[in-house]
């Protein structure tokens, strides 16, 4: 492992302290706390913000982290995009910045693929096999996506389904049964993703079904996020932001 963001989930950041200005300008605390839950054990967890390396974990346990806030073009109060990976100990301070995706017109998004063994299922059916065009729209039947074929018996088990229709209309029992795959990150742009049955041998059993899909692009953070207005009596402060221009 180099890193990994497997098992890491709700990643959560608040600031030490927020506090005005006798102008009414924003004070930046200078520093957040980072809180993440993770599933890695004995891995050192890194926390990076805007796509820079800050800090590093003490104990592999460990599922917090404060951090420097860095002040960039819109001021202290600029959004921060913070990532956390999970590290072994020799890569604890190698920076894996360049190497995260983050946001913008780069980055993709996974698919979820689901579909029916169909009305009228081969008995020789083994297994499926998932194919896409890398946008060229033409479907490379030659390099599947998936690295292992999908099991048409799970387990050993024939699946079973039900009409997807009304009364008397739709597939039923095996040939209704229902399948998925994800696919990997997939770069934004238009694909054509197919799913096609194999045998035993390897040997298609059917015409290739193809479906056409737009991947969007993650959409940007929101940016100028700020203060505009705070009551020490209540203790409550007014937010505003700019929303992501992708949205």
């Amino acid at each position: 492992m180099s890193y990994t963001t497997e098992g890491i989930t709700h990643v959560r950041v608040r600031p030490l302290a927020l506090d005005l200005a006798s102008d009414g300008a924003v004070v930046a605390p200078g520093a957040v706390e980072a809180i993440w839950d993770s599933t890695q054990e004995g891995a050192w967890h890194q926390v990076y913000v805007n796509g820079q390396l800050t800090g590093v974990t003490a104990k592999p346990e460990d599922r917090r982290l404060v951090v420097s806030a860095p002040v960039g073009p819109g001021g202290p109060t600029e959004t921060l995009l913070v990532e956390v990976v999970a590290v072994e100990s020799a890569d604890r301070w190698t920076d894996f910045g360049s190497l995260l995706a983050g946001f913008g017109q780069d980055a993709g998004a996974q698919v979820h693929l689901t579909w029916q063994a169909g009305e009228y299922l081969d008995p020789n059916l083994d297994s499926f096999d998932l194919f896409g065009d890398d946008r060229t729209g033409t479907v490379d039947y030659e390099a599947p996506l998936n690295e292992s074929s999908v099991p048409a018996k799970p387990g050993g088990l024939a699946p079973w389904g039900y009409g997807c229709g009304g009364y008397g209309v739709g597939g039923y029992g095996q040939s209704a049964a229902l399948y998925e795959w994800t696919t990997d990150l997939l770069e934004p742009g238009t694909w054509r993703l197919a799913v096609v049955a194999m045998d035993s041998a390897g040997n298609r059993l059917a015409t290739a079904a193809e479906v056409e899909i737009n991947v969007a692009p993650l959409p940007r953070p929101p940016d100028d996020f700020r203060v505009i207005a705070y009551d020490a009596q209540t203790r409550t402060a007014t937010l505003a932001w700019q929303p992501s221009p992708d949205l």
